[in-house]
């Protein structure tokens, strides 16, 4: 399978980032435009959340609803809208050992710089929800080394993360030895769902020999560490799901509130106006290569000048005096 050089470019900037100093922060994306707006926030890595994406795509729960097609597709429209390495929640890989190796044959194939899948039995959910299952250790490792080898024959630097969630199914110590594993089996980093105490994550930075990841969630299981504590101790990767989903959703709930008491002008208060939405999603770029496409004579005919800068001036400042206008 053939890999671009931007696509090798981002999987190595990604694995750099767990051999420099310091802890590095994993804001989540659940589609395009969240991704972007995490570029533009000036994050170094994107990751993507199936929580999220099951919200977003089907308005559900995150119960094992979204599968594997459905997934490869949302992240593709993520990748193409940024240029950072952009990290992957594959789930438990859609099946078996097989379906792991396909699972990243493909997302490597579509640009992902990392990708991480976890120990759950399929249809798994959310780590912080009650009635988790996991697989056998010896299945979890088969898994990893299918990943691993799927990783090296797509793209070498692609970095392959394991999650547990055995800290709320089987207790501590059987996270310990399942990291112990996972990291045998080529793990570049293990993820623990749901950490209890900085005890713990003291311990795991300190037995097993590969990076250690986790995320937080507001009013999950995982205490409210500050990221000091975390980087003091020496957690090299931190996940933040729903730093995109929770204020999106209590902000529209706010706006469409503002609506229904008929307060139109309010509304326009809630969020970004239109000149400044339509430089998020890089509408003046694609102004500018229609422009740029027509002959000069259609310019000269459509618009009075073949200068597109002018034109384009005059197409904000026209829609800028009209909404300034209906506001008066």
């Amino acid at each position: 399978m053939y890999v671009c050089d931007d696509f090798v470019r981002r999987a190595k900037t990604f694995r750099s980032y767990f051999e420099r100093e310091g802890l590095t922060l994993r804001p989540c994306a659940y589609d395009a435009l969240s991704a972007i707006l995490i570029e533009k926030a000036g994050f170094d890595v994107i990751g993507t959340s199936g929580y999220g994406i099951s919200a977003s795509i089907i308005g559900q729960p995150d119960i094992g609803l979204v599968g594997y097609g459905e997934m490869v597709e949302r992240v593709r429209t993520m990748i193409n809208a940024v240029s950072l390495p952009v990290d992957v929640d594959a789930d438990t890989g859609y099946g078996n050992a097989l379906n792991v190796y396909w699972t990243v044959k493909n997302f490597a194939g579509i640009g992902a710089a990392g990708i991480r899948i976890e120990d759950q039995v399929w249809p798994k959910r959310c780590g912080h929800m009650k009635g988790k299952q996991i697989v056998s250790t010896d299945e979890m490792v088969r898994k990893i080394k299918a990943a691993v080898k799927a990783r090296n024959e797509s793209n070498p630097y692609l970095v392959i993360g394991a999650r547990t969630d055995a800290r709320s199914v089987y207790g501590f110590k059987e996270v310990l030895e399942r990291g112990k594993h996972y990291a045998e089996a080529g793990a570049d980093y293990l993820y623990v769902e749901a950490p209890q105490s900085l005890n713990e994550v003291e311990i795991l930075v300190r037995e097993i020999p590969i990076p250690i990841a986790f995320n937080i969630i507001p009013g999950g299981k995982t205490p409210p560490f500050t990221l000091k504590q975390l980087e003091e101790i020496g957690v090299k990767y931190l996940s933040v799901p729903m730093i995109c989903l929770y204020p999106a959703v209590k902000a529209i709930m706010k706006a469409l509130n503002e609506l229904k008491k008929g307060n139109i002008i309010d509304v326009a208060k809630e969020g970004v106006n239109w000149a400044e939405f339509n430089e998020i999603v890089g509408l003046k770029e694609w102004r500018k290569l229609e422009l740029e496409l027509l002959s000069e004579e259609e310019l000269k005919e459509k618009y009075g000048t073949t200068n597109i800068e002018t034109i384009m001036e005059k197409e904000a400042e026209e829609a800028e005096a009209l909404w300034k206008k209906k506001k008066g």
